[in-house]
């Protein structure tokens, strides 16, 4: 009898009551809630330190190679249109360039980008109308406005014409071309590719007021990068209609002029961080706290 009563006093200590159970299951759904939310905070974090370290890195490497080169280099930011997304808005990436300056706008007809100063046949391939049979016309290359920013798609190669400009042969040609020729000058032209810019509806990408006589302009020195998603940039928002920001440095090391870019985020609580280019010497600050 006494053995009976002990094994049903230690059945009855072995189990759980249901308030018990009810107590544990609330601490793991605790447990489960402190660790989701931490998880994503550690994402927002991981993505804002991303944003940061490559946008500043980009900055210091452009400025690097301008003194190097001895050429000015730009960091053009915009948003990129990459299409509508699912309530037929303009889905907009922000995205970053690192441009390098080939040279400067002479003269301008139409469609049509001259330089009459620069030996382009160096750094572009030599084309017209049999390479765009054989090419295909869908192919297109960004040509950068270093002076306003912005960017027209051209066709990848230019140009080589005469008689758009004057009446003689320059100094290049005739050092080139033992057998004289017509006097004539030879000038690089860059085409604009109509078909690319159709199909992307309005030239949001334009440059403001459109391309100038003296408007320096040059093509992308590294691959086009982008912030992590959820991160923006303030003054350009989520608009692919806004003006692109072009920072350039020169060969000293100063930049052409002050400019600061502020990151933010796209969900509450938006914070933000500012980061700011000396005009002088062109010196990269930014603060490690968003705020």
């Amino acid at each position: 009898m006494i053995m009976k009563d002990a094994h049903k006093t230690y059945r009855r200590g072995s189990g759980f009551s249901l308030l018990e159970l009810l107590a544990v299951m609330s601490i793991m759904a605790m447990l489960s809630t402190v660790a989701v939310t931490g998880y994503f905070s550690a994402v927002r974090g991981m993505a804002r330190r991303s944003a940061v370290k490559h946008l500043v890195n980009t900055l210091v490497l452009a400025r690097q190679r301008a003194c190097i080169e001895g050429a000015r280099i730009s960091v053009m930011l915009y948003n990129e249109n990459t299409g509508d997304d699912e309530q037929g808005s303009a889905a907009a990436v922000p995205s970053y360039v690192v441009c390098k300056e080939i040279g400067t706008i002479s003269n301008i007809s139409g469609d049509r980008l001259i330089d009459e100063f620069e030996t382009l046949g160096k750094f572009f391939t030599l084309g017209g109308q049999t390479m765009a049979g054989s090419m295909g016309e869908m192919l297109s290359m960004r040509l950068y406005n270093i002076t306003v920013g912005g960017w027209w798609e051209v066709k990848p190669w230019v140009e080589e014409k005469y008689g758009l400009v004057t009446g003689r042969d320059s100094a290049y040609d005739l050092a080139r071309n033992l057998t004289p020729k017509p006097y004539d000058l030879p000038v690089y032209v860059f085409t604009k590719n109509q078909q690319v810019t159709s199909q992307r509806g309005p030239p949001a990408n334009e440059p403001p007021g459109g391309w100038r006589v003296g408007h320096s302009y040059g093509i992308e020195a590294v691959p086009v990068n982008s912030l992590p998603r959820g991160i923006l940039f303030d003054d350009l928002d989520e608009r692919v209609d806004r003006r692109a920001i072009c920072i350039t440095f020169r060969p000293d090391g100063s930049a052409e002029q002050a400019e600061t870019v502020r990151l933010v985020e796209k969900n509450p609580p938006k914070r933000g961080l500012s980061i700011s280019v000396s005009r002088n010497d062109g010196t990269i600050k930014y603060s490690e706290q968003w705020k």
